[in-house]
């Protein structure tokens, strides 16, 4: 059974959602009465995101918005964690977090187990949390904001079944953490059902690592010398696999379909290695974020559904946000590049 503030009984996910939409629009119109931007200098007000695999560039969106939402808000925001793929130290990172007290902790968690304990420890001590692109469901989070992960896999397999002409042999490729699997799942199951033609001969690793995914994805072109494409299912596969299949001399022979914005990734699309690349709005996640942790520790916004939400034990966010899925391709690539 959920350890949450709310159970089940009486949410209408999809309705609340709905109304958060509107509400969101009237903020951002200046129609509702929510605390709007703070022009004096930051406060003391702290809200953390952590993170792991933190050294590769797909987190300079994240990073872009909690700038952006800190000076909005005139608050602290912070991003943190392991540079590797750790659970263990992410969790320590976790606790190290809470005993700071921050008013609102956003996690994108290596598992859907790993942190139960840490993230109840906050929660408990009156620290919401939010649970960012992977969850953790059993925990007592106040909601996931993110894609759905498995759908996103199955977007994937569309485009690459479409590139590949509906026949040929491919490889997956995915690393240790919870969301990301189950994109690889999305992958492996759509193209199981509807391609009978297509035949997955491999789940490549790639640790998430810029700098050992490209071997990894040559040893799986080594491997099958007649490989028709490469799926890509997190933020450093898109480039490592390019830079492979550009060794092999089989630019334009295996497609390639990407997750992710990553900058050193959309020069692929721009010159055609990679066919396109599933992208998050990450963005959009950590600054909606933010600013759902800010009303709730300000009693604002949804917060103000009852009179006390937290004596009537209540969660007043919706239990998941589904933020939907992009795709870059060579037609809008350049609308997806950073400023420098």
């Amino acid at each position: 059974m959920r350890a949450r503030l709310v159970h089940g009984v009486g949410r209408m996910p999809s309705l609340v959602a709905m109304g958060l939409v509107v509400l969101l629009g009237g903020y951002l119109l200046g129609t509702l009465r929510i605390p709007g931007p703070a022009h004096a200098a930051p406060s003391g007000e702290l809200y953390v995101y952590l993170a792991n695999v933190t050294q590769v560039p797909f987190w300079i969106d994240q990073k872009h918005a909690l700038e952006d939402a800190g000076k909005y808000l005139g608050v602290q925001t912070e991003f943190t964690g392991p540079t590797t793929a750790d659970p263990q130290a992410e969790a320590a990172a976790l606790d190290q977090i809470i005993a700071r007290h921050p008013a609102g902790i956003m996690v994108f968690p290596p598992d859907s187990k790993t942190l139960i304990a840490g993230i109840n420890r906050a929660v408990d001590s009156g620290i919401p949390v939010i649970t960012m692109i992977g969850d953790v469901p059993d925990s007592k989070r106040f909601t996931h904001i993110g894609i759905d992960n498995y759908k996103a896999g199955e977007e994937g397999a569309k485009v690459l079944a479409a590139a590949i002409g509906g026949k040929g042999k491919v490889v997956i490729g995915t690393f240790q953490a919870a969301g990301v699997l189950d994109r690889m799942r999305g992958y492996k199951d759509y193209l199981t059902k509807h391609y009978p033609g297509i035949q997955v001969v491999g789940i490549v690793d790639d640790h998430a690592d810029p700098s050992y995914a490209p071997q990894a994805y040559a040893a799986a072109i080594s491997a099958h010398p007649d490989l028709a494409g490469i799926g890509g299912t997190d933020g450093d596969s898109g480039a490592g696999a390019a830079r492979a299949v550009i060794e092999a001399k089989k630019k334009g022979k295996i497609k390639i379909v990407a997750m992710d914005r990553n900058e050193d990734m959309l020069n692929y699309i721009q010159d055609g290695t990679i066919t396109a690349s599933i992208a998050q709005k990450s963005y959009m996640e950590t600054w909606l974020a933010v600013n759902l942790l800010y009303w709730l520790h300000h009693n604002v916004g949804p917060a103000r559904m009852l009179p006390d939400w937290k004596a009537a034990h209540v969660d007043p966010l919706p239990l998941d946000i589904d933020t939907g899925i992009m795709v870059i391709n060579r037609s809008n690539v350049q609308q997806f590049r950073h400023a420098k």
